[in-house]
């Protein structure tokens, strides 16, 4: 009779961590659906958010400014080769 005892008492031991094993699952599901949750919320709020690449604003503005020099290049160029031509008809 001792060895049933003992099983029993095993077995009332198993329960209870059992008991205890599922109630720390839940907890963690409970977590895990509220941590989901949160992040479909940013994830929402960042597809709203517009992204701007600094790198491709940074090389327009470079296009931009050597565009403009270039311009003002060829607009003293023509200003030269006017000087010289007036000066060769004198």
């Amino acid at each position: 009779m001792g060895r049933a005892i003992d099983m029993e008492k095993d077995i009332d031991v198993l329960k209870l961590k059992l008991t205890k094993l599922e109630n720390t699952v839940r907890g963690m599901v409970s977590k895990l659906d509220d941590l989901t949750e949160d992040m479909d919320e940013l994830y929402e709020k960042s597809s709203k958010t517009k992204r701007i690449d600094l790198t491709e604003v940074k090389n327009e503005n470079k296009k931009k400014e050597t565009n403009n020099e270039g311009n003002d290049s060829s607009s003293k160029q023509s200003n030269k080769s006017n000087r010289k031509s007036k000066s060769k008809g004198k």
